[in-house]
């Protein structure tokens, strides 16, 4: 059963160690091994989630798809080794292509399969599910993009933000139910779980779900417990 957990942005700043001591306490081990796959940043390196859990005292460790050194044997080692895997916010559509390219794709799903720890925020949330709603078109224009399809849904994070309020003229463009997520606060789908995580400097935070089957419905989950149960 998998474990990921979908964040709509923020969660950063002196609340990210709340966000961190969620994720420890998901995992089997006390120290786990972290690994962080910034490919949606062009394979810079984002080192905030990075120094966090190694300030916690786990060993960490960064995965670079694209640099030339790098081997599919070298991608599955560093995958099948991490207990947490993180992925930051940045270009949907970029992180879908280079994951098909270099197979990442195949080996994240046989960490979901294992029960490894799966989360991040924007990119890094709409990454694991059927589809994601991103601006990473021509002249960040938004877009859907094909995902990992780990999670059945179709993803929108910073549901709060006017821009991103777009996706309520466009979500019935989809043949599928869809998740949007405010900033701070994240879905989390934790093996036959289902349950909202808020961010303590936004307890009103929240996430929505478009019913495909009842007209694509919006319907705020933290009120609606019974539906959020049957995801």
């Amino acid at each position: 059963m998998s474990k990921i957990v979908a964040i709509g942005g923020g969660f950063d700043g002196r609340h990210g160690d709340f966000l961190v001591r969620h994720i420890l306490s998901l995992c089997d081990k006390e120290k786990p091994n972290f690994l962080t796959i910034p490919t949606t940043i062009f394979d810079n390196f984002d080192t905030s989630m990075y120094s966090r859990f190694f300030n916690w005292g786990c060993e960490v460790d960064a995965l670079f798809v694209t640099r030339d050194y790098v081997t599919e044997a070298l991608i599955a080692e560093k995958i099948r080794k991490a207990d947490v895997i993180h992925v930051p916010g940045g270009n949907l559509r970029f992180v879908a292509e280079m994951w098909r390219r270099y197979h990442v794709d195949k080996y994240l799903r046989e960490a979901a399969q294992a029960g490894k720890v799966l989360f991040g925020a924007s990119s890094g949330s709409m990454c694991w599910f059927r589809e994601g709603y991103d601006d990473c078109g021509p002249e960040h224009e938004f877009m859907f993009v094909d995902c990992l399809d780990l999670i059945p849904y179709c993803n929108c994070p910073h549901y709060d933000s006017e821009t991103w309020q777009s996706f309520n003229d466009v979500v019935r463009s989809r043949k599928i139910s869809s998740i949007a997520c405010e900033n701070d606060a994240a879905i989390c789908f934790v093996d036959d779980k289902r349950y909202i995580l808020h961010s303590p400097e936004r307890p009103d935070a929240r996430c929505w779900f478009f019913d495909a089957e009842d007209d694509y419905r919006r319907i705020d989950l933290d009120a609606h417990p019974e539906v959020l149960e049957r995801l």
